[in-house]
């Protein structure tokens, strides 16, 4: 018999697992902690980075923080001609954020060296 406490550790383990499993998508990586914009409105406002403007957007929630190494599926087909701009799935599917292509390598590429 599998404790109480375990079960849930398990539970939540394999919920945040298969939260970045991406069956017909491509799994990325976010590399370096980058604001994501959750509209690509924002994000064509907000990109190249501007303090005050990320500030604004920031206390809107208008964007977030992705921390370095989360993982994540791109999104495809974006809808939007920008190749800088680049649609992922947010970490356990809550959201969709655009950010900029740069801060993002293959989930199976090895780190790269800083």
């Amino acid at each position: 018999m599998i404790p109480n406490s375990l079960s849930v550790a398990l539970v939540a383990f394999c919920a945040s697992t298969a939260a970045w499993s991406c069956p017909f998508q491509q799994r990325v990586q976010v590399i370096g902690d980058v604001p994501a914009a959750i509209s690509y409105d924002v994000y064509a406002h907000m990109y190249p980075l501007d303090t005050r403007n990320l500030g604004n957007f920031v206390t809107a929630g208008q964007v977030h923080l992705l921390p370095d190494g989360t993982l994540t599926c791109l999104v495809a087909n974006d809808g939007v001609a920008d190749p800088s701009a680049v649609l992922v799935n947010g970490p356990e599917g809550r959201m969709a954020y655009w950010l900029p292509a740069a801060n993002l390598r293959p989930a199976s590429a090895p780190p790269a060296r800083r």
